[in-house]
């Protein structure tokens, strides 16, 4: 008899277990789905005007010859020369990159036969200028195309250390985020209990002022364009998810 006795309590015991196990996992189940559904979301943005203290140019020069070493020849004595006019205008070597170098071949097409010969070899160079004295962009593509630079183009504005500008949009936006929060506890008669989810995005143009299809032959260089930089915007966007009651 205590035999059944200990197998009949092993198997109640064992019952028990098993439907406080499924009671349990019901509850969270269900205590899941509620706070799935016992939550909402609010977005805000904020943007930050701030004026560029760095410009960014290209500068490039495409030069052609009856082989490669002739045309290379070429391309890089006006390359040089167009580097050292810049160092002279006190730009930094840190901000003076070379951003393309390519060798292609030239053909001439024959419409009779529908031949192609080779006539030589174009060789372009591009370096890609950083400019920060701002009152020096103008006489820097004058001075370019002056030494042989025959696609100038690509001008944009930047700020470059703008952290503490994409910090002030992020607290503005929260800032927004925040008022919406609060006017929809009013409307709606419910309670912001705590944030379970954020997001930010943040955008900041680099606006361009001078066309960047600019091309200049040094023969019909003029004066030296005024450039105007303006302002960029900073903006960010936030996306807030609260727990509510």
């Amino acid at each position: 008899m205590k035999i059944l006795e200990n197998k009949f309590f092993q198997l109640l015991v064992f019952v028990l277990m098993i439907m406080i196990i499924a009671y349990l996992g019901a509850s969270i189940n269900q205590k899941s789905q509620i706070s799935e559904n016992q939550v909402i979301t609010v977005s805000g943005s904020g943007e930050v005007y701030a004026t560029p203290d760095v410009g960014l140019i290209n500068i490039s020069v495409r030069t052609e010859g009856k082989d490669v070493a002739t045309a290379t020849s070429d391309s890089s004595t006006k390359m040089n020369n167009i580097i050292s006019f810049i160092k002279g205008s006190n730009v930094e070597d840190k901000d003076i990159k070379t951003t393309g170098f390519n060798i292609n071949p030239v053909y001439a097409w024959e419409d009779k036969t529908g031949k192609r010969t080779l006539t030589g070899y174009e060789v372009s160079q591009t370096i890609n200028v950083k400019i920060r004295d701002l009152t020096k962009v103008g006489a820097i593509i004058s001075g370019a195309t002056e030494k042989g630079a025959n696609d100038v183009g690509s001008l944009s504005f930047i700020v470059d250390n703008d952290e503490k500008i994409k910090e002030d949009a992020k607290n503005l936006a929260i800032k927004d985020a925040q008022a919406k929060a609060k006017n929809l506890e009013k409307a709606l008669g419910i309670k912001m209990v705590k944030i379970i989810n954020f997001s930010e995005n943040s955008y900041n143009p680099i606006y361009v002022s001078y066309d960047s299809s600019y091309k200049a032959l040094s023969s019909s260089v003029g004066a030296a364009p005024t450039i105007e930089t303006g302002q960029n915007k900073i903006t960010s966007t936030v996306t807030i998810t609260y727990a509510i009651k």
